[in-house]
């Protein structure tokens, strides 16, 4: 399921504002039109490109996930204008990775490897070797490629001097490994093909020239009768009205016109700091008139929960003491979505607000009753703005405490209720029968304070229109955990999304858990726990949870269906010195009762945004399992501050898969959410924003 409109939303107004080279090809990676150069976009970038053509409309989203690896998420739909007498009716799933061997210098140049439909049915199956140089404004490629890539054959596979069995390329060719890796077919066949071309850039309009030599003769195409020829040889032309928008029309293979449009996000950029202005009113004349009658301005903590407040922070409570040079303050943050901003803010309202006898502040953070870390700032007394490296010494790190021996308690209103009103969008884009299937509801949030930890949690969609239909029951062999999501956006087009008791506590720095029950999302309601050990400066945690749960009605009301099952796992995390990459293992037991193991890695930036990939095998057979073979996916999640003006945590997370199927599923955002809930706040990321917090 994906909100495309928020996302495409999104994609628009960052494009606007970043400064990134997109040179994207019809297949997502970076390229000329059909062919892949050897050049990679920026660390961190996220594109969305849309290549129409008569052949297939291909859609691509493709995330640099390290310097020298490119990854891209591909949907297929063949011959989308229906030419009259073709029997390609198919859409397609796969994957491509590309991998930089080596950087240009004055004299080599750059050099990469890439298979396409790494995971797929393998019906754009095909791998490359490419190099590309640049000389001036002209930036050439040349490469040779295997699969479908070699059907303009040139020579012998090298690679069977090496091994003869890479002459064999029969096993799995046609679509038929069906979303399994096409590992067997990887670089082999008799032949290989040539490919390349180059691109020349026009600056002051803005354009590229593009040419190309595509050794693909599109024979599965021209079988079908889909186009009757084709030529090697494309040329378009690339116009970049933005930075980060391009679009592109192209003749391509001799046969057919083509469109694509390329549009970009920095994922790996650092948010400027939110412009807040530089109150400090509860110190003016005035202010006494403004303030709530329990606010008094004579008091430094008073004053301080005044100004801390109307940033956007909670001010939970603080040990001040007269003959104490340490202040220690408990803060929650409500609005940040960088949390050193969150730091930042709190400590230049205590350098206007402290009494001076105070040297040192002392902050324990409070993220929803969990406590993960502390900071520990020397005040600045006045002094000038020091140089960066001192800068970072007036903070030191150190595991989190809950606060005991307060002075000040701001004694917060229970119960207390949030609500919030937003619209949503389902998405059914992949099924293979009917592709474009969509719900967009109004979504009705709550959050009822219940105490210390304690928090009720609701969500009611109501449906605006819905296309979804129940006129294909599943054919599954497992127990239907989600392949009968049509019939619960069916019969239950509005209703209870989620309503359940939550609490959440812990031992400070060490140890986190947190308890549940009720309806714990559309499909199941149950009770469960989870567990998290994590020391502070350790990258790595471990976690247990479990749940003992029963299937909804598919009206989504408070009825229960027959179904009854539990799940268990145990998980290892690791947070990786390279790249923000977060690693997880879960072992365990999923929804349809079958045992397996989920691997996860997921980059995580302080700027909120966070992207990964999963995949899942467990002990169901692929008869069991069906189409797809195992269950694998993307993970998405986007910063509303990156797009709205003033400060917000507010986020869209979303789950990308191929196929809704039955096997190795779990609970949604119920598997393993505490390690994310600390992250921002362990000893690593803190250390690494440290001279964000210092008050300048």
């Amino acid at each position: 399921m994906v909100m495309i409109k928020k996302y495409l939303r999104l994609v628009t107004v960052l494009g606007v504002s970043q400064c990134l080279q997109l040179h994207a090809s019809d297949f997502g990676v970076t390229g000329l039109l059909d062919v892949p150069t050897a050049r990679m976009s920026d660390d961190g970038d996220l594109s969305l490109t849309i290549s129409r053509q008569r052949v297939a409309d291909i859609y691509n989203l493709t995330y640099q996930a390290t310097p020298w690896l490119e990854t891209t998420f591909r949907y297929t739909i063949f011959n989308p204008r229906h030419v009259f007498g073709s029997g390609d009716q198919k859409n397609d799933r796969s994957y491509e990775a590309k991998l930089r061997l080596l950087t240009e210098n004055r004299l080599r140049p750059e050099l990469a490897v890439g298979v396409r439909d790494v995971l797929g049915s393998g019906l754009w199956g095909g791998e490359y070797l490419v190099a590309s140089k640049r000389y001036g404004n002209l930036d050439a490629t040349v490469g040779i490629g295997w699969g479908r890539f070699a059907e303009r054959a040139v020579m012998d596979n090298p690679l069977e001097q090496i091994d003869e069995r890479f002459g064999d390329r029969t096993r799995g060719t046609g679509g038929s490994f069906g979303g399994k890796l096409r590992g067997l077919s990887f670089f082999r066949g008799k032949q290989v093909g040539f490919l390349g071309g180059f691109s020349y850039r026009i600056p002051a309009w803005k354009m590229r020239l593009l040419v190309e030599y595509n050794s693909d003769t599109y024979e599965r195409e021209r079988n079908l009768k889909t186009i009757n020829e084709s030529s090697p040889w494309g040329y378009g032309i690339e116009w970049a009205p933005r930075s980060a928008v391009r679009f592109s029309f192209g003749r391509q293979q001799g046969n057919q016109w083509a469109i694509r449009l390329i549009a970009s996000i920095d994922t790996k950029s650092m948010p400027s700091r939110k412009k807040i202005p530089r109150f400090y009113s509860s110190a003016e004349p005035r202010a006494r008139s403004q303030a709530p009658e329990h606010i008094e301005l004579s008091s430094a903590y008073d004053r301080l929960l005044y100004d801390v407040e109307r940033s956007g922070i909670l001010l939970r409570r603080a040990e001040i003491r007269g003959d104490s040079p340490v202040a220690t303050l408990e803060i929650s943050n409500e609005r940040y979505a960088v949390t050193a901003d969150a730091i930042h803010r709190v400590l230049t309202l205590a350098e206007a607000h402290m009494p001076r006898n105070i040297e040192k502040i002392s902050l324990l953070v409070n993220e929803g009753n969990l406590r993960p870390a502390a900071i520990l700032y020397e005040r600045q007394v006045g002094s000038s703005t020091t140089t960066s490296g001192i800068e970072r010494d007036r903070v030191e790190l150190s595991p989190g405490k809950k606060l005991i021996n307060a002075t000040n308690v701001t004694d917060y209103r229970i119960p207390n209720i949030a609500v919030g009103l937003d619209l949503g969008a389902r998405i059914q884009l992949m099924d293979p029968d009917k592709p474009l299937r969509h719900q967009v509801y109004a979504k009705f949030s709550g959050r009822l304070k219940l105490g210390e930890g304690w928090n009720l949690w609701s969500i009611y969609s109501l449906d605006i229109t819905n296309n979804f239909a129940d006129d294909e029951p599943s054919d599954s062999l497992l127990p239907r955990v989600r392949s009968d999501v049509n019939r619960y956006l069916t019969r239950g087009k509005s209703g209870l999304d989620s309503f359940y008791v939550e609490r959440r506590d812990g031992w400070p720095s060490a140890v986190y858990y947190r308890i549940y029950g009720g309806l714990l999302e559309e499909m199941f309601a149950g009770i469960g726990a989870e567990v998290l050990v994590k020391p502070h400066r350790s990258r790595w945690g471990l976690g247990l949870s479990t749940n003992f749960l029963q299937q909804r009605e598919y009206e989504r009301g408070f009825g229960l269906r027959d179904y009854r099952t539990s799940t268990g796992f145990v998980s290892v995390y690791y947070a990786s010195p390279f790249y923000n990459f977060d690693l997880a293992v879960h072992a365990g037991r999923y929804l349809a009762q079958d045992v397996g193991v989920t691997f996860e890695a997921r980059r995580t930036f302080d700027s909120g945004f966070s992207i990964g990939a999963f995949v899942t095998r467990t002990n169901t057979s692929d008869l069991e399992y069906g189409q797809g073979g195992f269950d694998k996916g993307l993970s998405f999640r986007f910063p509303f501050s990156a797009v709205l003006p003033g400060n917000t945590r507010r986020s869209y997370a979303t789950i990308i898969r191929s196929l809704e199927r039955d096997g190795g599923r779990r609970l949604e955002n119920f598997g393993s959410t505490l390690w994310w809930d600390i992250r921002p706040f362990q000893y690593q990321r803190l250390y690494a924003s440290k001279n964000r917090m210092v008050p300048q």
